[in-house]
């Protein structure tokens, strides 16, 4: 649906979705580039959408569980989760980092001006994670496939600056690139427009919102959190007669 959209708004073409591909990841990439992918391109992305699928409860993931827990239907807790992941602090992450990534046109501009904007304290998207305090695991094996795709490609330059500016984040900022940071560079390498790395995202977290939404189910409870009051302390009652000011 995606991708035939894509086509449609891009150049008016209305493309053929019946492919017989075997995967998800093959299938997207046939229907994106208008040819089968090699083996090694679908299992770089297969990987990429299994990476993604499932996250436990990120804000995403919990606004999905939290609508079906009040019985909505599927298609609602879905589209809930979708609005919680187009949050630029949920979602995007990946498209920032390459926005990022392609500024610089060798490692050493890249460190300069990262240095830049570390200095102006500018965010810098792709590091870091609210549950992983020391790295986050599947950055490794993306960061794999992020340099087997660059050499296939022939874009070891882009490589070489991502991998610079982790170094620096870690030298800087003692911090460690996410899942985000090199699938930017892996889609990147796959041809996949930087507008289309969210739109891939929630085609992989849609097996894990699923999940979870078929488990709320399974065992149902309203999901409704309680606050704790921190404002101000009740006040002593003045009558009105005795009220001065306006």
């Amino acid at each position: 649906m995606l991708l035939y959209w894509r086509h449609f708004a891009n150049d008016g073409r209305r493309i053929n979705v019946e492919k017989e591909d075997l995967s998800v990841a093959g299938h997207f990439l046939h229907l994106l580039h208008g040819t089968a992918p090699s083996e090694h391109m679908e299992r770089a992305m297969d990987v990429s959408l299994i990476l993604y699928a499932e996250h436990e409860f990120n804000a995403s993931t919990f606004t999905a569980r939290t609508v079906a827990s009040t019985l909505s239907d599927y298609h609602s807790a879905i589209i809930a989760g979708i609005g919680a992941l187009r949050g630029p602090l949920h979602g995007g992450a990946n498209e920032a980092a390459m926005e990022l990534i392609e500024q610089y046109d060798s490692s050493e501009a890249a460190e300069t001006g990262l240095m830049q904007l570390l200095a102006q304290k500018q965010l810098i998207m792709g590091f870091g994670h609210r549950v992983y305090r020391i790295s986050d695991p599947r950055s490794e094996v993306i960061k794999e496939w992020a340099k087997k795709l660059a050499q296939e490609t022939g874009n070891d330059r882009l490589y070489a600056v991502s991998e610079r500016i982790e170094t620096v984040m870690r030298r800087e900022k003692k911090l460690f690139p996410n899942l985000d940071f090199y699938s930017a560079t892996a889609y990147h390498c796959l041809g996949v427009p930087t507008e289309l790395f969210t739109p891939i995202f929630v085609i992989a977290r849609v097996a894990g919102w699923s999940a979870h939404i078929f488990e709320q189910r399974k065992n149902n409870r309203l999901i409704r959190p309680m606050a704790d009051y921190v404002g101000l302390q009740p006040r002593p009652f003045v009558p009105v007669a005795r009220r001065t000011g306006s």
